[in-house]
């Protein structure tokens, strides 16, 4: 695994939990303990092609991706498993974060969100009201309101995209959530 940071590459990142500490009551202090020196996302260098074909596409929509997570130590999942135990409760915490494989620790597993070309702001994909459920692609499918219909476009939008340029979605079936097809 070579693990390279997007913004050398011209692709939008952060890292999640950087840019969250206070939500997970976690500390800097805390992540720098366990390598993570900044708010940005690292990945697999065998991504960056993929992630560049996939912004070709949603910019024709009026998108780019922003990798909102990336690679995560052992280190880091236990630290952010453990806090969200104190946070959300286990039953909450198991059903929304991989306690089995980890994915996010093979570097090639990322979570992505649209952000708007005219204007550069994130896009809400999903109502966060609806957490824990609303991660999970189809949420908004039979639902008739016409938030709830743009929501499950975005999505489709998304996982389409991403798809089709070689990623998998997660055995969770998150709708933000891709793993590189390696089987190819």
């Amino acid at each position: 695994m070579k693990l390279v940071n997007l913004s050398d590459y011209g692709i939008q990142s952060m890292n999640y939990y950087w840019e969250r500490m206070d939500n997970f009551n976690i500390s800097k202090d805390e992540l720098i303990n366990i390598g993570i020196t900044g708010d940005c996302a690292q990945v697999d260098v065998r991504l960056v092609p993929r992630l560049k074909q996939a912004n070709k596409i949603l910019k024709k929509h009026g998108y780019e991706i922003i990798v909102k997570d990336g690679y995560r130590s052992k280190e880091l999942y236990d630290l952010v498993r453990r806090k969200r135990y104190e946070n959300d409760g286990k039953e909450v915490t198991d059903n929304t974060l991989s306690t089995g494989a980890n994915p996010h620790s093979t570097g090639l597993a990322i979570d992505v969100n649209l952000v708007r070309l005219d204007d550069g702001v994130e896009v809400e994909i999903r109502d966060k009201d609806d957490w824990p459920n609303s991660i999970f692609k189809d949420y908004y499918r039979n639902k008739a309101d016409p938030k709830s219909i743009e929501y499950q476009r975005l999505q489709d939008l998304l996982a389409d995209t991403m798809t089709s340029v070689g990623f998998l979605m997660g055995k969770r079936n998150e709708f933000h959530h891709f793993e590189l097809d390696t089987r190819k």
